[in-house]
């Protein structure tokens, strides 16, 4: 591809990505991208000739730009759980990113590139949670790391299905009191 085209390519994947954050998976129709990325349907049709290959390519640069972000808020982290826990929450807190993950996630249960994709972004987080478990003291097994990234998924929904309600979690309170319990856990083990 031509610079041109690669710059063409990457307006129509910055605007399926805003189209998902706002909508959810609704949001991504080719008609919908086209206009958001300011080209016509045609043109658009050039690079995702169907909906299944822009979905395809978006999940794909979703699962990198979500397993980044997740490397740095970790690796920002240290080694103290509770700015650990203060990063994560903040990135539970994102109703664009539970949109994403939502919309992501709805994708995989119906397609199987979509959760070979999705399975290779919770390696990645997973692996990144076991680091950063490791560098807090907290034991960083499958199940331990597993359970981490099952709070913090479920912590994203509620905090997106819930809002400005009462009932909304606090995610780093919750990811804080999750790492004080293991941490416990592992001291009562040795």
């Amino acid at each position: 591809m031509s610079p041109a085209e690669i710059a063409v390519r990457e307006r129509l994947l910055m605007a399926a990505i805003g189209l998902i954050r706002e909508h959810g998976l609704a949001g991504l129709t080719q008609p919908r991208v086209a206009k958001a990325a300011g080209i016509s349907q045609s043109h658009l049709t050039y690079y995702f000739p169907t909906r299944q290959a822009l979905l395809a390519a978006v999940l794909d640069r979703t699962a990198a730009d979500q397993l980044t972000g997740v490397e740095l808020a970790m690796r920002a982290a240290s080694t103290s759980p509770r700015k650990l826990a203060d990063a994560m929450g903040a990135a539970f807190e994102k109703a664009e990113n539970s949109r994403v993950l939502i919309s992501f996630a709805l994708a995989a249960s119906q397609d199987a590139d979509a959760r070979a994709i999705f399975e290779r972004l919770t390696r990645g987080i997973r692996g990144e949670v076991a680091a950063a478990a490791d560098r807090i003291g907290i034991p960083a097994d499958a199940n331990t790391v597993a359970l981490v990234h099952a709070l913090g998924v479920g912590l994203s929904v509620l905090n997106l299905a819930l809002g400005g309600s009462t009932l909304r979690p606090k995610a780093a309170e919750g990811m804080a009191k999750l790492f004080k319990l293991l941490a416990e856990e592992g001291k009562s083990r040795n």
